[in-house]
């Protein structure tokens, strides 16, 4: 698949350079050069960009602001970013650092370019890849084990245990995480629906595995079993320990 490349440049002759260097490769598709901050955000805002190559001082508004605005996007609309720049200062370099993939101190070797470039993005998709194989295998083993514990997949709490499981396994902070202010309103968003009938589903098929599932696998997965004064688990609680079950397979 083409990935759409857009060069920001304060200088023709450098636009041009890029440009002829990019425009006969299978993998890239050139999307009309700007030369103004301003023009940088719009075609952002309006053009799905993959890869962007960003001179740090555009006209009407520098390469920082377009950097600033970036970083409000949506992490999947979000281009992968190359800045050229003719003052490569440290404290510069100190705020773009972690905004930024590659940084091209100018006169532009616009070979090198084109070689860094593309050496990035294949990169890239091979971390990408990697992630989504990740993402598949935790899916498939919250799965595995809600059904093991015996919540039949017929019921919508069945879908909503499996999402909320995968939100908490996910996430960076997971013991930060509200169960009713984060879990049950994503898990709603996900399915059009309230989050008190999520809170409710989930409920409900925590209270079916334990009236009727696999006593051997409850005790596995959680250190006790039906008869145990301990009963069933809040939601939360069985939502965190089925992540922690599943990351024991899978390394995110």
């Amino acid at each position: 698949m083409k990935k759409n490349l857009l060069i920001a440049s304060n200088n023709a002759t450098d636009a041009k350079g890029l440009e002829a260097v990019f425009q006969n490769l299978g993998e890239i598709r050139l999307l009309p050069s700007v030369f103004t901050g301003r023009d940088a955000i719009d075609m952002i805002f309006a053009r799905d960009v993959d890869l962007l190559i960003l001179d740090l001082f555009l006209h009407d508004m520098d390469g920082i602001s377009v950097l600033d605005f970036i970083g409000k996007l949506s992490e999947d609309r979000r281009p992968l970013v190359f800045v050229t720049t003719a003052l490569a200062d440290d404290r510069l370099l100190q705020i773009i650092k972690d905004r930024v993939i590659y940084c091209f101190t100018k006169p532009l070797k616009y070979d090198l370019v084109q070689l860094r470039v593309l050496e990035f993005m294949s990169l890239y998709e091979r971390e990408t890849e990697k992630a989504d194989e990740l993402v598949d295998l935790l899916e498939s083993q919250i799965a595995v084990g809600i059904r093991a514990i015996g919540v039949p997949a017929h019921l919508k709490g069945y879908y909503y245990l499996r999402d909320a499981i995968r939100i908490y396994a996910m996430s960076e902070a997971p013991v930060d995480l509200s169960i009713t202010n984060d879990i049950y309103p994503t898990v709603a968003k996900i399915y059009n629906t309230r989050p008190p009938l999520v809170e409710h589903a989930m409920r409900n098929a925590i209270e079916i595995a334990w009236t009727r599932g696999n006593t051997e696998t409850i005790r596995e997965y959680f250190g006790y079993a039906m008869p145990d004064h301990k009963g069933k688990p809040s939601n939360l609680e069985f939502v965190a320990m089925m992540a922690q079950r599943a990351l024991t397979y899978v390394k995110i």
